[in-house]
């Protein structure tokens, strides 16, 4: 079976990573003026795969193609950034990834998205995706049953990226990229799961451990230290709110900012959040009237 095809029963089928590879080179070997027969030939000889007459002719023609509506056709094509870094962060504390029940067209709709009660978060949340996926801008939409703002898009990408159980180590390549996407992943983390009480204690809470850990170690990484991860709720502990309650089905953790990184936690990450970058900056304006933002390494 020549390199990059599957099989299904008895049809078989290139991925399509190596069909938009294929695709795009065919387009420049025409470009170049190469009969389909000579395109044929070199594709062979590069890719050990073998084209046919009218499956150049259906690409050139534009009847199929296989980025089949995609703005990221896959994975592989997805380049490290802040944006993507920050949609990640944010994914893995309030976001979240659907896929529905009905099928439309022979395959299942996917979604990423995020619903929170701060405008100011879903449009930072909808700016970074527009930008992953070169769309054009993504406004929140205001639900008034939830008094949520919804910011999501359609990516079968992004769903593979991200669902679960999420691959951490998959992940680290975006987000360790440099220290620009390390904050950035920071700030949709903490944008989700962070806090900032009266007294400018600020904790990063969530169920899953091994993710404090990793976001712990980012933190020092940045010269920001901390404290746990420590207990803060235990499975079957009743939580309470306005509207309701509802019983936790996994532990709680959080991590502590030492006081004594506050402000380097306000220089490199903050909070897109108004209301708890508002708490940060007081504390900071009492510590250090004039906070100059430290040269963190570009995005390049």
């Amino acid at each position: 079976m020549p390199q990059g095809q599957e099989q299904e029963g008895r049809r078989k089928y290139l991925q399509r990573g190596l069909r938009i590879r294929l695709f795009d080179e065919v387009n420049r070997l025409r470009g170049d003026g190469l009969t389909y027969t000579e395109i044929i030939e070199e594709i062979q000889r590069r890719y050990r795969v073998r084209l046919s007459k009218s499956h150049i002719s259906y690409w050139m023609r534009g009847l199929h193609n296989p980025y089949n509506g995609r703005y990221i056709p896959s994975i592989e094509f997805l380049e490290p950034s802040e944006e993507l870094a920050y949609v990640i962060g944010a994914k893995l504390g309030d976001g979240y990834i659907r896929r529905n029940k009905h099928t439309i067209k022979g395959y299942n709709t996917v979604r990423i998205g995020l619903e929170v009660k701060d405008r100011e978060f879903a449009e930072e949340f909808g700016r970074c995706l527009a930008k992953v996926l070169g769309r054009r801008q993504i406004k929140p939409r205001y639900r008034k049953d939830t008094g949520k703002y919804v910011a999501e898009a359609r990516s079968q990408t992004l769903y593979e990226l991200l669902k679960k159980p999420v691959d951490l180590d998959g992940l680290k390549k975006y987000i360790e990229h440099c220290e620009r996407c390390m904050a950035a992943f920071l700030r949709g983390f903490v944008d989700s799961e962070g806090s900032v009480d009266k007294s400018s204690h600020i904790r990063i809470t969530n169920t899953d451990y091994e993710l404090l850990e990793y976001v712990k170690g980012l933190l020092k990484r940045l010269g920001i230290e901390t404290t746990g991860p420590k207990p803060k709720y235990r499975q079957g502990s009743i939580a309470r709110f306005r509207n309701g309650s509802y019983k936790r089905r996994k532990d709680g953790y959080y991590i502590y900012i030492r006081a004594g990184s506050n402000i380097n936690f306000y220089k490199i990450i903050g909070f897109t959040i108004e209301r708890k970058q508002r708490r940060l900056e007081n504390y900071v304006r009492r510590r250090q009237p004039n906070p100059l933002s430290p040269s963190l390494s570009f995005c390049i």
